[in-house]
């Protein structure tokens, strides 16, 4: 998966990669046809503790989902290490978690911790030395020379456009595989740093309703941006669903009326692959 990963990114197509918040909606990112999969740490607060994302989730909470999630899907899994949860001996011992749960990169950003989501105001960032520090920790401890690091920095509120392009080019230059910007706050943004920074070596990620406005793929592609993360669409796509269905049947009493806007029960086995349960249970059973 990691061999598969690094060649995704090499090619001269960006990579187009959604966010999953769980095991089923990695499955179903899989079984809309994308060779890739993220894990959205703001997604996994809010779907598996019910929490914002403020810096509440730990390295056991993420790397035991992520774990999941692997074992769910057969594609390459990119992981969110926040801040690698603390200073780069810390960092260096997420890389060993996120490595040992098979997943085939992760980014890493350049908040203080508690960190908080990109899109929120109030960000405070560890200084470009201290980041690269931990950067450098996280590449000496990589096993797989194939892992992809992910160096992210949230600066731009606080250093403006050519602060942050200056940290993506320092962290490339420390050896990440692709430097993620994030918290843009319009299209000029976005070209802008890709003017300043290295050619092809760059990450973005489109959140609706958050501060980066969303892009066409092929302006982004233009660009130079190599892989693009859509961080929120899943768990955003689930909630819209639930919250109107929700509503349709506390009105009615039932589900008639949305039943071909529920995912019956016979999809979501056949996704879940519940016949090769079945086969492997019918092969080895003994009754006494």
């Amino acid at each position: 998966m990691r061999k598969k990963l690094r060649e995704l990114i090499s090619r001269k197509e960006s990579l187009l990669v959604p966010f999953a918040y769980d095991a089923f909606s990695a499955m179903l990112v899989q079984n809309a046809g994308f060779p890739a999969v993220g894990i959205s740490g703001s997604a996994v607060a809010a779907s598996l503790f019910g929490v914002p994302d403020v810096g509440l989730l730990s390295r056991e909470d993420i790397v035991s989902h992520a774990r999941r999630i692997v074992e769910a899907v057969n594609i390459p899994v990119i992981a969110d290490a926040d801040t690698g949860y603390g200073g780069p001996l810390q960092a260096s011992r997420t890389i060993k978690h996120f490595e040992s749960a098979g997943v085939a990169g992760i980014f890493m950003e350049d908040q203080e911790d508690p960190k908080k989501c990109g899109h929120l105001e109030g960000i405070k960032v560890i200084s470009k030395r201290s980041m690269i520090g931990k950067l450098e920790a996280v590449l000496h401890e990589r096993v797989d020379p194939d892992f992809v690091v992910i160096a992210r920095t949230d600066s731009i509120s606080v250093e403006g456009i050519k602060g942050a392009a200056d940290r993506a080019n320092s962290y490339i230059d420390a050896g990440a595989d692709l430097a993620f910007v994030s918290g843009f706050a319009s299209v000029r943004d976005v070209q802008e740093v890709s003017k300043l920074v290295k050619p092809n070596s760059l990450m973005i990620v489109m959140t609706e309703g958050g501060k980066t406005p969303i892009m066409p793929m092929e302006d982004l592609e233009d660009l130079g941006y190599k892989l693009i993360g859509y961080s929120g669409l899943t768990l955003g796509s689930a909630g819209h669903a639930i919250n109107q269905n929700l509503e349709k049947l506390r009105n009615e009493g039932n589900s008639i009326e949305i039943i071909d806007r529920v995912m019956p029960l016979t999809q979501r086995n056949e996704i879940l692959k519940l016949s090769k349960f079945q086969e492997i249970e019918s092969k080895f059973l003994i009754e006494d």
